[in-house]
């Protein structure tokens, strides 16, 4: 069965979320005028939000991102997964995005809390081993803020690289493109790709560069990322975690969202690549109408030698644990 769960704070925020994917439909929150829009890019059908291939809110794994020619060797051997996508993209076509996850819906003292849970049985998708996967999210009362935890435990080693793929648009029910809302990424380094695989790590050069904040069009079609990737579809890496990670800001509507995280980088992807879907703002689903802000791990280190931090290799009876915070604001003039 397919549900949808309304969770809603003092600030007017409501969060929509679903059990197909522990996913989030929806978000609304208000404006400079008070106005309750959302800040999703999301179908206008529930019905289609539930069969899309776009990842349009889901929580994507067992692993986020790519893992090169689909495979990979752990512990002496090699596993296969299961992908449309050459490169086993988001835990391929078996992954978790599109599970039934079971859920309860609680309110606390100063939460209103939905656990969705979900059991991978091993071999899903090519995983080794069982795993029983958490997905936390609550939407506090009186502190404008949604958070989502990711827990997860295995019967044996395995990889686990979990996030969320919201498509985030500021506009208000995406009445605009996102290239004129403005960036924060506190990263001085990111992952060089090449055919849409990590090869190595870089400085951010200028036209990859957020760590001053600036419009995400200045550079979006800046020749190298239009050939590369036809818009920005790279990981960074954060410098610390120790404040906001990510800050993102509409000039028009005044609306802020801030990320802090305890993962290491972001996968920041400019819908580069669409679907013909009715969306919210009652057009097809059009690129650069949204910002995907996907909290990660590493991807694909398992086959990445430039890369120590092994993070996503889940160990045998040990747990994963990692947060996303959701900040939600509107800037004064």
């Amino acid at each position: 069965m397919v549900y949808f769960i309304e969770i809603k704070n003092k600030f007017n925020t409501i969060v929509t979320l679903s059990n197909i994917g522990a996913s989030i439909y929806d978000i609304k929150t208000i404006d400079k005028n008070k106005k309750l829009e959302s800040i999703l890019y999301t179908p206008k059908n529930e019905d289609d939000f539930i069969t899309e291939r776009s990842y349009l809110g889901k929580t994507i794994g067992r692993t986020g991102g790519r893992i090169s020619n689909s495979k990979f060797i752990l512990n002496g051997k090699e596993y296969t997964i299961n992908s449309n996508d050459p490169n086993g993209l988001h835990g391929g076509i078996d992954g978790i995005s599109y599970k039934e996850f079971e859920y309860t819906k609680v309110e606390c003292n100063d939460y209103f809390e939905v656990i969705f849970s979900y059991y991978s049985k091993a071999l899903e998708s090519g995983y080794p081993g069982d795993i029983i996967i958490k997905v936390i999210y609550r939407l506090y009362k009186e502190i404008n803020k949604l958070t989502v935890t990711y827990d997860a435990i295995a019967s044996d080693d395995t990889l686990c690289n979990l996030s969320n793929h919201s498509y985030f648009n500021l506009s208000g029910n995406a009445k605009s493109n996102v290239l004129n809302h403005n960036l924060y990424i506190n990263a001085s380094k990111m992952e060089r790709i090449e055919k849409l695989i990590p090869q190595e790590i870089v400085d951010c050069k200028k036209i990859y560069s957020f760590k001053n904040m600036h419009k995400i069009g200045d550079y979006i079609n800046d020749k190298e990322i239009i050939d590369n990737t036809n818009g920005y579809d790279f990981p960074y890496i954060f410098d610390s975690n120790d404040d906001f990670n990510i800050i993102l800001k509409d000039e028009e509507s005044k609306r802020v969202l801030k990320i802090k995280t305890t993962y290491p980088t972001v996968v920041i992807y400019t819908c580069n690549y669409v679907e013909k879907l009715l969306m919210n703002n009652d057009k097809l689903m059009m690129p650069y109408y949204a910002i995907c802000l996907e909290c990660m791990y590493h991807p694909n280190t398992i086959n990445s030698a430039f890369l120590n931090d092994k993070k996503d290799i889940l160990l045998k009876n040990k747990k994963y644990n990692e947060t996303v915070e959701y900040y939600f604001e509107v800037e004064n003039d």
